[in-house]
């Protein structure tokens, strides 16, 4: 099934912080921007992409959203006042069918659904067995295509996602291990790696562990 969402083009500015990464793409440079835990946003194509708001206090600088990607149902992933604090009056949510039910404009798309925001196309992917009620998505740009995992357990059918610039793939106990992310990347193949969420351990470390030809790991602060 295809959603077709009319989202008013931005005419803003990017808001950059000493944390934000760009990356250039046919449509102009996308931003990139870690906040904390699962959350971050991206700029790009005169669109604003919130991914798993949560804590209020932390969306203070940035810019209110276009759009807002919810990967799951946990604290951590939806945060109700925050997505309140980012959203205008037309901000549209994307997110499973469990959380959709709950949120205001929300949209609920299932696994192999795609939604359009002008020339940005996101597609849900499955996460794994046991979770059913958890999106991953594959945002695709022209020119640049990124993976977002949600808190995912590693399935074979990872090898499915392919041609990805970009990838964030979260660790921790209810995520991904160290070992079954770096199964992932070698199935992935992504030649940018941004492991988050719950980052435990010396970071250059981390980095050494998830490396393969091809790919550059780059652990960043998630605040």
């Amino acid at each position: 099934m295809k959603w077709s969402l009319f989202l008013l083009a931005l005419g803003t500015s990017a808001f950059v912080s000493e944390h934000s990464e760009l990356f250039s793409t046919d449509v102009g440079p996308v931003n990139i921007t870690p906040i904390h835990g699962a959350s971050f946003y991206i700029e790009g194509a005169g669109r604003v992409l919130y991914v798993d708001p949560a804590g209020e206090s932390s969306y203070k600088a940035g810019p209110k959203a276009d759009f807002i990607l919810i990967t799951g149902d946990g604290p951590e992933h939806l945060d109700t006042a925050a997505i309140g604090h980012i959203s205008k009056k037309n901000t549209a949510i994307v997110a499973p069918a469990g959380p959709a039910a709950h949120l205001p404009r929300a949209t609920a798309i299932a696994n192999g659904e795609t939604v359009h925001a002008g020339e940005i196309l996101i597609q849900a992917v499955p996460a794994g067995v046991g979770r059913e009620q958890t999106n991953g998505y594959v945002i695709t740009y022209p020119g640049l295509r990124i993976y977002i995992s949600g808190d995912a357990a590693f399935f074979p059918e990872m090898k499915a996602i392919r041609n990805v610039d970009v990838a964030f793939l979260a660790l921790g106990p209810d995520a991904l291990s160290i070992d079954d992310a770096l199964k992932a990347v070698r199935l992935i193949k992504p030649k940018t790696l941004f492991p988050y969420r719950t980052l435990e351990g010396n970071g250059d470390d981390i980095r050494k562990q998830l490396t393969i030809a091809g790919t550059e790991v780059r652990v960043r602060k998630w605040n």
